[in-house]
């Protein structure tokens, strides 16, 4: 079992009783009495493997298989598919710090796409000629892979990942694309029948969203579009045939996974498994509101006098905007969670021009008090207030924005990624 097993006693016992041997690879919370396998592999067993618990399981699989390989002499190279590694732990959302940080460094130093079918492939199709970046397979390459078991069809990416076959890879690439865009579309449906106004005037401090009509493979998406939105933990629940499911999302402040062993403990879900910032569970219907209830109160005893605001790092002039700026910025790079770009507060900019991008993004040209119009984009602000101001406001803005290198087709540019507004 990878990626999953570390709660799954019953199962466990299913399988010993027809002696059937099993290994669990994972990284959720682990809690005794631990499933009685006959080989887990957890660093969070505490047993003096605590500083490797921020590695996802594909790490951990991937140093399990290359003891395996040394142990036996083996003339295997598995450090060619080091790139997937680096792909999972982003798209798994680990902190880009230690070990992970050191991966991602070298990963991306040394890796050519070319050596890559199926990631050349994508590359190919989506017109890029770019070094492999983070923000590649965390928006690119991972949402595409990932489309197929969202919508129903992960024996795609399987093939995809496992075949070195052009013709195939091909197939299979173009049609992850399709899926990927329709996930798309069925994603920003569901976000607006959302009645978002009604989620912030309840005000809750952690938002539980039961919709019985989204699709099991997007409830996580939609979690982490309600968290990001609100900046608050959110759990978003679904009806899988008979089997009420639910997935949550959370902030840096509040332990999820820790959340789901209470649940399990407290008999008010039937199971579920986690980590600090992501975490699945199965509920009863009946169920739902007592889950509300109990969350709410143990958010409140845990966190207190949250105030929930974005935080910047320092203020900058507009005139500091440059490619210096950058190149100093991005001696911290690989950014990614726990490592994100810097936060900067700039002020008196005015609106020249907007553009919205894909029904969802807005591109903005502001200006400021002195110096030339610089490009800004706000990612996924269409219908909330930060997206209403950028395309209304007539007036004088402060930004709070991260300044990040656009590059495309091998052209760089100063792009400032706006994250909020004030008057």
């Amino acid at each position: 079992m990878v990626d999953c097993g570390s709660t799954s006693n019953d199962a466990i016992n299913y399988l010993n009783k027809k002696n059937i041997k099993s290994i669990i690879i994972d990284h959720h919370e682990i809690n005794k009495p631990f499933p009685r396998s006959n080989i887990i592999i957890n660093p969070k067993k505490n047993d003096g493997y605590e500083k490797y618990s921020n590695l996802c399981a594909t790490a951990l699989t991937y140093f399990f298989l290359d003891l395996v390989i040394k142990k036996k002499n083996y003339a295997y190279k598995l450090n060619n598919y080091l790139i997937y590694v680096l792909l999972a732990t982003v798209c798994d959302v680990m902190p880009l710090r230690k070990i992970n940080r050191i991966l991602a460094i070298n990963i991306l130093k040394n890796y050519n796409v070319k050596k890559n079918i199926s990631i050349d492939t994508i590359f190919r199709l989506k017109n890029k000629k770019n070094k492999i970046t983070i923000d590649d397979l965390g928006f690119m390459i991972g949402p595409i892979i990932n489309s197929a078991g969202r919508l129903g069809a992960s024996h795609l990416s399987v093939k995809l990942l496992s075949s070195e076959n052009q013709n195939i890879v091909n197939e299979i690439s173009e049609r992850l694309i399709r899926l990927n865009d329709k996930r798309k579309e069925i994603e920003k449906k569901i976000l607006d029948k959302i009645n978002f106004k009604k989620i912030e005037k309840e005000n809750k401090n952690v938002i539980i969203y039961y919709n019985p009509n989204i699709k099991e493979g997007l409830i996580g998406i939609i979690a982490s579009r309600l968290k990001d939105y609100f900046n608050k933990p959110a759990i978003v629940i679904t009806r899988s045939n008979n089997v009420f499911k639910g997935s949550a999302r959370s902030t840096k402040d509040y332990n999820i996974g820790n959340l789901i062993k209470l649940l399990c403990d407290k008999k008010i879900i039937q199971s579920g498994g986690g980590h600090n910032m992501a975490a699945g569970l199965i509920i009863k219907k009946e169920k739902i509101k007592l889950l509300d209830n109990f969350i709410q109160n143990d958010y409140s005893k845990k966190i207190l006098n949250l105030i929930n605001f974005l935080e910047y790092d320092a203020e900058l002039s507009s005139s500091s905007i440059n490619i210096n700026l950058i190149n100093n910025i991005y001696k911290l790079y690989p950014f990614g969670n726990d490592n994100p770009l810097p936060l900067f507060l700039f002020k008196r900019f005015k609106i020249l021009k907007t553009t919205v991008l894909d029904n969802r993004h807005i591109s903005a040209i502001l200006q400021p008090n002195l110096g030339t119009s610089i490009k800004t984009i706000c990612y996924n602000c269409i219908n909330t207030d930060l997206g209403n101001y950028l395309l209304s406001y007539k007036n004088q803005i402060n930004i709070i924005a991260q300044v990040s290198l656009n590059t495309w087709n091998n052209k760089k540019s100063v792009q400032l990624n706006i994250k909020d507004v004030f008057i």
